[in-house]
């Protein structure tokens, strides 16, 4: 974690009011669900990598672009839905007001959060 996503992740969670024992107790459910996260993004990024060879090719087949760019967008949108369940898992461990304070921070620092979180 670069100095700059440090510095956000520590505002971050100061702002949210996170107590060590928040921390410990969300970290671990946090972290696998991170792992799950980063898996999907690897697929999602060679995914993406295959779709830019084959549209880079001189006469690019139809059906194999068709076929990565449904599978980009399905891995897309599995993304999505990872990072929606792990601001969610995070979110109930957290008093009311302190969820309401992490749904209103910008998606770089709940990302940092995440990533500060997981270890």
């Amino acid at each position: 974690m670069i100095a700059a996503a440090r510095q956000r992740a520590r505002r971050a969670l100061h702002r949210i009011g996170l107590t060590p024992a928040q921390i410990e107790a969300v970290s671990p459910r946090i972290r696998e669900e991170r792992r799950q996260l980063d898996a999907a993004r690897a697929l999602l990024e060679d995914c993406r990598a295959q779709l830019r060879r084959a549209l880079g090719s001189r006469e690019p087949e139809a059906a194999s672009v068709l076929e990565l760019t449904l599978q980009e967008r399905l891995l897309a949108r599995r993304e999505r839905e990872l990072l929606a369940a792990l601001e969610t898992s995070l979110a109930s461990a957290l008093r009311p007001e302190q969820a309401l304070r992490l749904r209103g921070l910008p998606p770089a620092a709940l990302f940092d959060v995440i990533a500060r979180l997981s270890g």
